[in-house]
């Protein structure tokens, strides 16, 4: 009787073990499931806005990206890739002075201005239309950077930099998206993208540094606001940030130097003239 009653008993226990791994495993499943709840991807929160899906081949995209890569190497094999100074000159040019403002603080990613009228539906709707049309993707960034909308602007130039990533434009937009939701790490990562894709850029250098400041990476900062000042010397802002920097490595006379040419640039400098007298001794 006993050996028909065990295999029995053996059944009932295994499928009370199967239970148990079950109820003990529904915490970690639920867990889970919360997080991948979370992490929904760009496209995903594009969709659930009723926009439609880019139809844009990855290969494409990948194929100009290493096209304009082999360029680049060609024109360093020959020796003839023009200087980052000169392009950038030849833009200041045509494209006019960037401001230069007393209060010196995280400037905004380029060109962010837009025309009056225009808001969220607006863009929505021209991407609807014209789903292929990056341009109308960047306008939505735009719009919501200009209305501080940093987290939605982030999921837009996520996007936009992963069907573009030969983009610099985009990716120096991302960082400075990343910077003012205090993520510093990736604001450093993507301005040094952009910068290496495009290294022209004063503001990029200015921002990557102030990035890396954030996260106490003084001596780099430096490296890279004295970049910014190769490409623009006459700029009051970028030594007062080096002179900033080399205070808190504890070098006040390489930070006085610092400020000292910026007084040279403008003599009647407030700023320039109260953080000399508040230089340590």
């Amino acid at each position: 009787m006993s050996y028909q009653i065990l295999p029995t008993t053996i059944f009932f226990l295994s499928i009370l073990g199967i239970l148990i791994l079950i109820l003990r495993r529904l915490p970690e499943a639920k867990a889970e499931s919360e997080k991948q709840a979370k992490e929904i991807s760009v496209e995903k929160k594009l969709e659930n806005k009723g926009l439609p899906a880019l139809a844009i081949s990855r290969i494409k995209v990948k194929s100009k990206f290493l096209y304009k890569k082999a360029w680049q190497f060609i024109l360093e094999a020959k020796d003839i890739k023009p200087h980052a100074l000169a392009s950038y000159k030849i833009r200041k040019i045509f494209g006019g002075r960037l401001p230069l403002k007393k209060k010196f603080v995280f400037q905004p990613a380029e060109d962010l201005t837009l025309p009056s009228g225009e808001n969220e539906q607006y863009y929505l709707e021209k991407i609807k239309r014209e789903p292929k049309n990056l341009s109308h993707y960047d306008g939505l960034g735009k719009f919501y950077l200009d209305n501080n909308n940093f987290n939605e602007a982030k999921d837009i130039y996520l996007y936009l930099t992963n069907h573009e990533q030969a983009n610099g434009d985009y990716r120096a937009k991302l960082a400075y998206c990343f910077f003012q939701l205090t993520d510093f790490e990736k604001s450093a990562e993507h301005y040094r993208a952009s910068l290496g894709l495009d290294s022209a850029h004063p503001n990029r250098y200015y921002n990557l540094g102030l990035s890396l400041v954030k996260l106490g990476k003084f001596a780099e900062a430096i490296l890279n606001y004295e970049q910014a000042v190769a490409l623009e010397p006459d700029s009051v802002k970028y030594y007062i940030v080096i002179s900033e920097a080399h205070i808190k490595l504890g070098q006040a006379q390489k930070a006085k130097d610092a400020l000292l040419k910026a007084k040279a640039i403008d003599p009647v400098n407030e700023l320039v003239a109260q953080k000399l007298k508040d230089l340590p001794e």
